[in-house]
């Protein structure tokens, strides 16, 4: 598993510019990782969660929460069913580079640290996945 993480930085607004701090992560995960991803079917398990970025307006965010079924089976069925939340899963790395943007550098750090706690964890979740011990054990109670 190769772990890319980058800080980038986006302005959004015609008047009054905001600037966003995003962290980009892209991670790669080798062929025997795949297997066991897909063996377990482990896309869905969350990593992170996480609300909706700071570069998403209130507005924009009620609108989402509240859309109809037909929308969300819309979406699911065009993006897949991790765009109907912001949480990061195992299939949205696997689709590749996921940004998430924060107001502040600080909250973009702390984010990272959460980040890279919630990869490792992620790493000994896929491994512990990999197969399941041969050895019979035996003890007395």
């Amino acid at each position: 598993m190769k772990v890319t993480i980058n800080h980038v930085q986006k302005t959004a607004g015609l008047i009054r510019k905001t600037t966003f701090h995003g962290v980009a992560l892209k991670v790669e995960f080798n062929t025997e990782e795949l297997a066991i991803i897909r063996e377990r079917r482990l896309e869905r398990d969350v990593i992170l969660d996480r609300g909706y970025p700071a570069d998403m307006s209130d507005m924009a965010a009620e609108k989402h929460a509240s859309r109809g079924l037909g929308r969300k089976l819309l979406t699911a069925a065009v993006s897949g069913v991790d765009a109907n939340n912001f949480d990061l899963t195992v299939s949205k790395l696997m689709k590749g580079e996921d940004v998430y943007h924060f107001g502040t550098p600080v909250e973009a750090k702390e984010y990272e640290e959460h980040l890279k706690n919630g990869l490792v964890t992620l790493k000994n979740w896929i491994v512990g996945n990999a197969e399941v011990e041969k050895a019979t054990a035996s003890f007395e109670l």
